[in-house]
């Protein structure tokens, strides 16, 4: 399965980001054994040409092929004609599963977050969409409320509770109500290995205000990654934007904290 969580960043001016984070690993046969797995699996995508990000836990084989896919198909402009990119992409996983073979559909969840707008009078949305075999009409739609501030949306996967758990440790610290309280503690909740079916490292795609959807390179344990995958050294790499683990900007090639951005220290945690 996996962990992921959403969560709205903010600043003094009302809400600045939307950004959903997720693990790398993917477990074979599907969440039952964590002697077989694999850590570099991709589970956050985002569009290149509009203001949208989409994640997934549960399954794997249905979102890894379908999610490329149509988000192709929105940057190539072979999308509905309305421009409504959100409803767009549910209708079009919604058709394809028509046809995926019964026997292999399995619970998951597809995460889309999107904006309406541009600038100041932007407007951040995240909808969920959700398959379970038990329920009768396959998948339920939940629109999730995005406040002014910066708050936790949504967690989800096999590792909710141990991620839950470490949004809490970091909320009693004084980062509390920061878009780094809640990515470090996502972070600290992967490594800690508490979900075996969690690990590797963190994938994070953001949308701001202004621009389309991001994939961000993460600095983790002293390595680069991007998307999942381990960065094999010959990369291009300042056409990305890189955090680390405290969510701090951080400089792709050097692996240290830019020069100009504020240092995130970890806080003094309580129990």
């Amino acid at each position: 399965m996996t962990s992921l969580v959403a969560w709205v960043g903010a600043d003094t001016r009302g809400p600045s980001s939307l950004n959903l984070a997720t693990d790398s690993r993917i477990t074979w046969p599907a969440g039952a054994s964590t002697a077989y797995h694999w850590d570099h699996g991709k589970k956050v995508f985002a569009s290149a040409t509009a203001p949208l990000v989409v994640g997934f836990v549960g399954d794997v084989l249905f979102p890894a092929l379908m999610l490329p896919s149509i988000i192709d198909r929105v940057d190539r402009s072979v999308f509905r004609a309305d421009g409504s990119t959100a409803e767009g992409l549910i209708a079009a996983l919604r058709r394809e599963w028509r046809e995926y073979p019964i026997s292999e559909r399995r619970p998951l969840s597809i995460y889309i977050a999107y904006r309406i707008g541009e600038g100041m009078s932007a407007s951040f949305k995240l909808t969920s969409l959700t398959y379970q075999t038990q329920t009768p009409e396959g998948w339920t739609r939940e629109d999730i409320p995005v406040p002014p501030t910066s708050t936790c949306l949504a967690t989800d996967g096999s590792g909710r509770i141990v991620v839950q758990d470490a949004l809490a440790t970091w909320q009693a610290s004084s980062a509390a109500g920061t878009s780094r309280a809640i990515f470090s503690g996502f972070v600290d909740s992967v490594i800690s290995g508490m979900d075996p079916r969690s690990g590797g490292a963190p994938q994070l795609g953001c949308i701001y205000r202004k621009g389309s959807g991001r994939l961000l390179g993460i600095v983790h344990n002293g390595q680069r990654y991007f998307a999942g995958s381990h960065l094999i050294g010959d990369e291009a790499l300042d056409g990305v934007e890189w955090r680390n683990s405290l969510f701090e900007r951080t400089d792709g090639r050097t692996k240290a904290r830019l020069c100009d951005a504020q240092p995130q220290p970890r806080p003094s945690m309580h129990p």
